[in-house]
């Protein structure tokens, strides 16, 4: 289950709620989560390599309520696979790249403007396209997960993937993609 990227329209506030609230499935942090990212919501630079995408949605709780000031960390590898901690023991603090917090808003939605990851070497075989998100929010247990492309040539040997959290990014007329994914949160207690 999960309503992740099966949700909406696309359009801004529109979207119907969601029939089945059920968890946003968790999915591995990786080796390259860095604490302390900017706060900000566009995380591409002038003259950054990769297709523009901007993901978008809202966060739920199990009820289908939306949940506002739910933060939202966000990192990625660049165009072509690297991250920049990769290889890097302590990369200076001011040296962030594709990585920023967000917070949903007064109506539970949020949006960043990123570019879509390239692909790197995990052992003998190359990962699928993925933007590594955690979600937390006052009262809910804490997320960690991938968000993955629909049509990701890697999709189908991934270890790791999960059908829930594959987004399925529309193509605009400037040529940049927008993702809708919709997160859920569930209580700390029931």
């Amino acid at each position: 289950g999960g309503v992740g990227g099966s949700v909406g329209d696309g359009g801004s506030g529109g979207a119907p709620l969601p029939l089945e609230c059920t968890a946003t499935a968790d999915n591995l942090l990786g080796p390259y989560y860095r604490p302390g990212a900017p706060k900000r919501d566009d995380l591409t630079e002038p003259g950054m390599l990769g297709t523009r995408i901007t993901v978008q949605g809202r966060v739920f709780g199990p009820d289908c309520e939306l949940l506002a000031g739910a933060l939202i960390d966000v990192w990625q590898a660049d165009a072509e696979g690297g991250y920049d901690n990769d290889g890097v023991a302590d990369p200076p603090p001011s040296e962030y790249v594709l990585r920023g917090k967000l917070y949903s808003s007064a109506a539970g939605n949020y949006s960043f403007r990123s570019i879509v990851p390239g692909h790197y070497l995990n052992g003998a075989q190359y990962r699928p396209a993925h933007i590594h998100v955690t979600v937390s929010a006052d009262g809910y247990l804490p997320i960690t997960t991938q968000l993955y492309f629909e049509g990701d040539p890697y999709n189908a040997i991934d270890p790791f993937i999960i059908e829930s959290l594959i987004m399925k990014p529309v193509k605009q007329t400037n040529g940049e993609l927008v993702a809708p994914y919709d997160f859920v949160l569930q209580p700390t207690s029931s």
